[in-house]
């Protein structure tokens, strides 16, 4: 077998990633603020995945979609495709699991700017600590789920997704679709 030599350079490039457990992770969701920081990136990623889960228990096929895009998945629907932004939060503060619903960060060149309204159609509010998701189209910058709410977005997953639907005019869900869900590129 012949070995291919790396360029000079990009050795850490092609090196396996680490699989290494994160020990300050562990703890779930009590960990301090630096930890939250740092794995920032992570915890909006795990909410991207629990939407798309709940997409699935839904019957629904979603597909996520590149990192700058000015949303995070889009989901096919009988009456056509939804772009849904995702916003993850990992614990909540007063009572209330808060989002600020803004594209950027701080410390960019653009900085935090607002969403313009032909961005997304449907924003995903994810509280991370409690595996639980909230679909709504209302597009206020801040918005929030109070603790009192989790139990029943926890029992019925879909009644948020429904209910956004709705305000947007699509008035029910279609059944799933059986079979395999054509794709056309």
């Amino acid at each position: 077998m012949t070995h291919q030599p790396t360029l000079v350079g990009l050795e850490e490039v092609f090196n396996r990633p680490s699989t290494t457990l994160h020990q300050d992770l562990l703890q779930f969701p009590e960990i301090d603020t630096e930890t939250r920081r740092y794995h920032g990136k992570q915890f909006g990623r795990a909410g991207e995945l629990l939407v798309e889960s709940v997409f699935l228990s839904l019957g629904l096929q979603s597909v996520g979609v590149a990192e700058h895009s000015p949303f995070d998945c889009v989901v096919f629907l009988e009456q056509g495709v939804l772009r849904v932004q995702v916003k993850t939060v990992t614990r909540p503060r007063g009572g209330c699991f808060n989002f600020n619903v803004s594209r950027g960060y701080h410390r960019s060149p653009a900085g935090v700017r607002k969403y313009s309204d032909n961005d997304f159609d449907l924003l995903a509010l994810v509280c991370l600590s409690e595996n639980v998701v909230k679909f709504t189209a209302d597009r206020r910058r801040s918005q929030s789920i109070g603790v009192e709410e989790i139990a029943a977005l926890r029992r019925r997953p879909g009644a948020s997704f429904e209910a956004a639907l709705a305000d947007l005019g699509v008035d029910q869900m279609p059944p799933a679709p059986v079979g395999l869900m054509p794709f056309c590129y």
